[in-house]
């Protein structure tokens, strides 16, 4: 089974409904929730390409 965009992008927004909530509550109200909520997703995308390229790099014949 390969995994969709879509299936990517709704597991991306479920983990990123999961971090910022606890990222939020860390810093307490001197972020507003709408930065947090950019930052959690920001982490998730920077994760995802670190994965990622250390894949492309162990593995390049697949790519």
């Amino acid at each position: 089974m390969n995994p969709t965009l879509p299936k990517i992008l709704l597991l991306g927004l479920l983990a990123n409904a999961a971090i910022a909530p606890a990222l939020y509550a860390a810093t307490g109200n001197e972020i507003a929730r709408g930065t947090v909520y950019a930052f959690g997703l920001l982490g998730l995308v920077i994760l995802g390409l670190a994965i990622y390229l250390t894949l492309v790099i162990l593995q390049p014949e697949k790519f």
